[in-house]
């Protein structure tokens, strides 16, 4: 006889009686095996043996035997369980982080939040150097990284025709990465990071402020051969933007709790550029409490099919409000995903915020969208139905990125009163 269990799985109940000696309805004893985790296929048994049955010489002996059979049958399935989940498991070989601190994730101190920020800006005049030592067994890995984990970037309020809006934007800026085995960077050894736009803003005591988040890593590539494995390696990180020259101005440098050795170190006084030859005073201030979050990701030869779609949107369709888009993302280990927009289908920008988590909902912003195509030299006012293509874009831990297909959608300027 077949039920269905309290937790909705099929149950098979399997009734032995001693038929030479009287039987009481009732009362079983239950001996049940759970089911192990085992696949679909197998179904719960549920033993039941009447009192009568114990009582019995006969009964004992069926008794002891159905113990025996139990036993088997667990230790069978807890075999084929082990057996089964080696076969299915698929080993994942992750990047390699080699910091200060041990772990990306513990630097936790000043760019997140509000507060105290211990004067760790990076900008125009200063620059981070931050010297690791590579293990030779690393040089292996086909890719590398460098990168740093920047937050609470400062923006400033957009005015347009002249007029103050509630919206805002970072303060301009680019910033720059390096490498070498020495502390000193040659301009063709410069790696571009990333831009103020893309950093999570610091919050405004008297303005709604949209972009502002938990600080985030940036990363760079660089060239296998630019690591000095068995060795020490400077990486140097500041701005080229002139705008960014302390606290109020520049995003600030995440940290985390230092030791005693040596090996992190800060500089004032550049102009845009670090030092392009070796000098004893470019170490010169040495950081010990602290520890900047600058690091080396090694990345092992995975690369990974990531498939990006767009839903909730279709070909050709028309928006005047804010139009919210399901993107569909398929990989494992997703970090980030943003949405795209385009003028010409070639060349693309960012728009709006970026997905660290899922649901992988974007918003569209009519709006915004004309304003950052439209400049206001323009003579001629924009149409009353301008075409944008659309695309959604997302990377993993391993760097691979996914792209969707592009989608044309049309923006409803309702300025027009045409």
């Amino acid at each position: 006889m077949q039920k269905q269990s309290e937790n909705g799985l099929q149950q098979t109940n399997i009734n032995v009686e001693n038929k030479l000696m009287p039987t009481k309805v009732g009362n079983y004893i239950n001996i049940v095996v759970a089911e192990l985790a085992l696949p679909a296929s197998f179904k719960f048994i549920d033993i039941k043996l009447t009192k009568a049955v114990i009582a019995s010489p006969k009964g004992a002996a069926i008794s002891r035997l159905i113990k025996w059979v139990y036993f088997i049958l667990i230790t069978s399935c807890l075999s084929f369980n082990y057996l089964y989940s080696q076969n299915t498991q698929t080993t994942i070989s992750y990047p390699i982080y080699v910091c200060t601190a041990n772990n990306p994730n513990d630097y936790r101190l000043f760019a997140n939040g509000s507060g105290w920020d211990g004067f760790w800006y990076v900008g125009y005049n200063r620059f981070w150097v931050e010297d690791i030592f590579v293990p030779e067994s690393f040089s292996s890995y086909k890719r590398v990284f460098i990168g740093t984990k920047l937050g609470r970037m400062k923006s400033t309020q957009v005015y347009k025709n002249g007029k103050a809006t509630l919206d805002k934007e970072a303060i301009p800026g680019d910033f720059y990465m390096a490498i070498s085995s020495t502390p000193s960077w040659k301009k063709s050894s410069w790696k571009f990071l990333t831009t103020t736009a893309d950093i999570p803003f610091e919050g405004d005591g008297e303005l709604a402020v949209e972009q502002v988040g938990e600080s985030q890593w940036f990363w760079t590539e660089i060239p296998i051969k630019e690591i000095s494995f068995g060795s020490d390696n400077y990486i140097v990180l500041w701005s080229t933007s002139v705008y960014l020259t302390d606290s109020s101005n520049s995003p600030i440098l995440a940290a985390a709790w230092g030791g005693k050795e040596p090996d992190s170190f800060l500089s004032d006084g550049i102009k845009g550029e670090p030092p392009q030859f070796y000098s004893t005073a470019t170490l010169k201030s040495a950081l010990t409490v602290f520890k900047p979050a600058i690091a080396i990701k090694f990345v092992p030869d995975l690369a990974q099919n990531i498939t990006v779609g767009l839903m909730n949107i279709v070909a050709d369709e028309k928006i005047s409000e804010k139009k919210v888009v399901y993107a569909s993302v398929l990989g494992n280990e997703i970090e980030k995903v943003w949405l795209e927009t385009s003028a010409s289908n070639k060349k693309w920008k960012k728009h709006g915020l970026t997905i660290y988590t899922a649901p992988y909902m974007l918003s569209i912003n009519p709006k915004k969208l004309l304003d950052e195509n439209v400049q206001p030299t323009d003579k001629k006012k924009p149409e009353s139905s301008t075409g944008f293509y659309i695309r959604v874009c997302a990377t993993d831990v391993w760097e691979n990125i996914g792209i969707s297909p592009s989608l044309r959608i049309f923006v409803i300027d309702k300025t027009d009163k045409k």
